[in-house]
């Protein structure tokens, strides 16, 4: 098997997000009430205070060094190329296929990605895109779309989940994000998320905690992240939502021929 010597690029973004996420539970534990049944006495919940502070700061180490531990990762292939994902998708049929820039694709580190344009018989457009990395964080890592699509006059609307009646990995199931993104009276739908080493994600923040602990123990950063975007003609959002929806669920089948999964 081939490893990576180098390092991986392990992003503090990342140490930080395993912290907030269990500096996070503790807070709702606290308001639950649960942390607090463990003592019967007032002056005892005065030391959950403390407790919070060492459980960060163990955390704090822990994780620390856990990243600066994982100094090999074993680069995943792509199980067939993206070059020969389907023209025809349901409905849709290929449009056109847009190329990025030598600057962009290194600027990325992607492996290998696909931007398909594709469009129905009646004239309808979905935009579909598939960024796929051997390792992320070691010569390339994902662009939050949250980060990314604002700009030129777009901004974002909304941010929500959806569930899709698909899954991957004998999944009948899977959650992904939804954002309503708006230029002036224009509006478009965008559902994204993350396909990476058997599971569907459609946090970033949850991304980074699989990707430390997948790293870790499974010696494996390989990822993808999938993004499908349309307009919404004359404002009907909810068809919109409707339609891409469905595309999605077509699509994530066929991602499974292309992509690794839990076991490689």
């Amino acid at each position: 098997m081939q490893v990576i010597g180098t390092r991986p690029r392990l992003e503090f973004s990342e140490f930080l997000t395993y912290i907030a996420v269990v500096d996070r539970w503790y807070s709702i534990s606290l308001k639950q009430n649960v942390i607090c049944r463990w003592w019967t006495f007032e002056a005892m919940k005065n030391s959950i205070h403390i407790g919070r502070i060492i459980i960060v700061l163990a955390m704090f180490g822990i994780t620390w060094y856990s990243l600066h531990s994982t100094t090999e990762v074993a680069p995943v292939a792509i199980k067939k190329p993206l070059s020969s994902f389907p023209h025809v998708i349901g409905e849709y049929r290929l449009s056109n296929s847009f190329q990025s820039s030598a600057d962009v694709i290194e600027m990325l580190g992607v492996d290998d990605y696909i931007q398909y344009n594709y469009v129905s018989d009646a004239g309808v457009r979905i935009n579909l895109y598939v960024g796929f990395y051997q390792a992320v964080g070691v010569k390339g890592g994902y662009h939050s779309p949250k980060n990314c699509i604002p700009g030129g006059g777009w901004g974002i609307d909304r941010v929500k989940t959806v569930e899709l009646d698909k899954g991957i990995e004998g999944n009948y199931r899977s959650t992904v994000a939804e954002m309503l993104i708006r230029n002036g009276a224009e509006f478009q739908v965008v559902l994204y998320w993350f396909q990476n080493r058997g599971r569907i994600i459609n946090s970033e923040y949850w991304e980074k905690i699989h990707l430390v602990l997948d790293a870790l123990f499974m010696g494996r950063r390989d990822g993808t992240f999938i993004r499908i975007m349309a307009y919404a003609p004359n404002g009907d959002i909810a068809a919109t939502e409707a339609r891409v929806k469905k595309f999605a669920e077509d699509v994530l089948p066929l991602l499974e021929n292309h992509l690794p999964g839990a076991k490689i």
